[in-house]
């Protein structure tokens, strides 16, 4: 059971540190292509913001608004990085805290 879970663990901070790599690049290719359209530097503020807010229920600046015409299927990978991000954390402490308190393997 403890190999298992060991396991488990290793699998989930894989698909987590996989998710983070996929924000990233995703992110990063987003604002270089907002550069070769609007002109300026990938870091810049606005194009950060733009990226973070593309593809959420906000209300969307005209950066926003083109990259959820121009790359729905990019921003729907990071939508999936997104969430793969959010829910690893929990399962993470999870199977730690049973790995830890329930089968005392560490």
């Amino acid at each position: 059971m403890d190999i298992f879970l060991f396991i488990l663990l290793g699998l989930t901070v894989f698909i987590l540190l996989l998710a983070l790599q996929m924000r990233w690049m995703i992110s990063v290719a987003l604002r270089r292509a907002l550069t070769e359209k609007f002109g300026g530097l990938p870091s810049d503020t606005e194009y950060r913001q733009g990226v973070a807010d593309a593809g959420r229920r906000v209300s969307h600046t005209e950066i926003a608004t083109h990259l959820n015409e121009t790359y729905p299927n990019q921003l729907g990978h990071l939508r999936l990085a997104r969430r793969v991000s959010v829910y690893t954390l929990p399962v993470m402490i999870g199977l730690l805290a049973i790995l830890r308190f329930g089968l005392e393997a560490f």
